[in-house]
């Protein structure tokens, strides 16, 4: 009663967001203006959404700031939703039933001497086991959403470590999205053909005191066309010499 009660609140706050339909039949994950539930209606900005169908999976790429960790955190939090009864922060979304699998906030460990690295290949390998036994016993595909994927080793190795992680599990059945700063990727060979690329981007204005950037949070088709790296560090002023003594 207490969790039907709290659905009811959610529909009763938000009369616009939409019921999900959860669909055996469906081969992918298909939302309409899906936003994240936690931004407030003034702040958020809703994208169409596609994941799947099986064997593609949904690059995404973009600066900082631009959306990509928000987005796959609001594909996650409305899929886990609409599984179970609430209403979902989209103006429709339809799914198969889905067990969401997330890499994201990892943590090193001193204590257990586990590298950032190390800990990421361990919450992946563990995805892609639970990918592989959900397709041996016939029970709902793993959604997986991988935030910023091995951002703890270098770029040369990261692309090869990708591509072998994408594959094991677009194998199994599983469907899902990538984050990733790194263009490169969308360029393996291995799983180039495989990709559906999208970006968000920002927009750069020079003003009298210096750099200016804004976003609008749209999901755009294709690879990210912009960076701001650089403008950061002159926002934050590490751009300029360092001072010397005597100066």
């Amino acid at each position: 009663l207490e969790v039907l009660a709290a659905f009811g609140g959610v529909r009763f706050d938000h009369p616009d967001w939409a019921c999900a339909e959860i669909d055996p039949a469906a081969d992918r994950l298909t939302a309409r203006d899906l936003g994240h539930p936690l931004l407030s209606d003034a702040a958020r900005v809703g994208n169409d959404v596609e994941v799947g169908p099986r064997g593609r999976l949904l690059l995404v790429t973009g600066s900082n700031m631009s959306g990509k960790s928000t987005l796959l955190r609001a594909i996650g939090v409305n899929a886990l939703l609409a599984q179970a009864g609430a209403p979902v922060c989209a103006g429709a979304l339809r799914m198969p039933p889905l067990v969401v699998e997330t890499s994201g906030r990892i943590d090193d460990s001193l204590l257990e001497g586990v590298s950032f690295f190390l800990a990421e290949l361990k919450r992946l390998q563990a995805i892609v086991a639970r990918a592989a036994a959900a397709e041996r016993a016939g029970s709902p595909s793993v959604l997986f959403l991988l935030d910023e994927i091995l951002r703890g080793t270098n770029s040369e190795e990261r692309r090869v470590a990708v591509a072998k992680i994408v594959e094991r599990l677009l194998g199994s059945g599983a469907i899902g999205a990538v984050s990733t700063h790194d263009l490169a990727i969308a360029r393996v060979p291995a799983i180039a053909a495989r990709l559906h690329n999208v970006h968000f981007r920002e927009t750069l204005e020079e003003g009298p005191e210096g750099p200016g950037m804004s976003f609008d949070y749209r999901l755009r088709e294709g690879l990210a066309t912009t960076t701001n790296a650089l403008v950061l560090l002159r926002l934050v002023g590490l751009d300029a010499p360092p001072d010397r003594p005597g100066n």
